[in-house]
């Protein structure tokens, strides 16, 4: 599995797409798991409640996946926006029991994502409160990449995205043959 992170509005969901269009691998949303584990929505301004309590139902919804035994992609996050809109660390202890081959951390310019998340939820967002996310989810990676001893790319943008492909594909193949 490799673990696809980066703030709300990154690009995830498109990457991941791209991915699954490109090289055929299974993607999964970590909050969409969480969701239908827990059997409930998160709210559309991002704002989690139970940060810590969520991620057993992640956890939960990846033991089954891993069951299968197939390659996929994980899409979530490292950090999220607690109810009062502080930036919040996901515990460690969940990207150990993850325990992903790899990670990818999609990056993009503040204004880009303002935008993006403009046009999607209908919010208007400080770019600097989106650059100082999107700083703590890179340096928040990059410490559980090094914990785990694990690659991590880090992807700057969307002229960034054949790389980040490649990146996957080499992963996958990696893994695949047992290195």
């Amino acid at each position: 599995m490799i673990f696809i992170s980066g703030v709300h509005g990154v690009g995830k969901s498109y990457f991941c797409n791209k991915v699954m269009e490109e090289l055929g691998i299974n993607t999964f949303s970590a909050s969409k798991l969480i969701s239908e584990h827990k059997h409930a929505e998160f709210s559309r301004d991002k704002l989690i409640p139970d940060i810590d309590h969520n991620q057993q139902y992640l956890l939960m919804a990846i033991r089954d996946l891993n069951a299968v035994g197939s390659d996929y992609l994980l899409d979530g996050h490292f950090c999220l926006l607690n109810p009062d809109g502080h930036v919040t660390r996901i515990p460690k202890d969940t990207f150990i029991a993850l325990n992903p081959d790899a990670i990818v951390l999609l990056t993009e310019k503040p204004k880009t994502i303002a935008e993006r998340r403009r046009q999607r939820d209908g919010v208007n967002h400080n770019t600097n409160s989106i650059h100082q996310f999107q700083e703590e989810e890179a340096i928040y990676a990059n410490e559980v990449a090094e914990t785990l001893g694990i690659p991590l790319k880090v992807s700057v943008g969307a002229d960034d995205l054949e790389n980040t492909l490649d990146f996957v594909r080499e992963t996958m193949r990696r893994v695949n043959d047992g290195w």
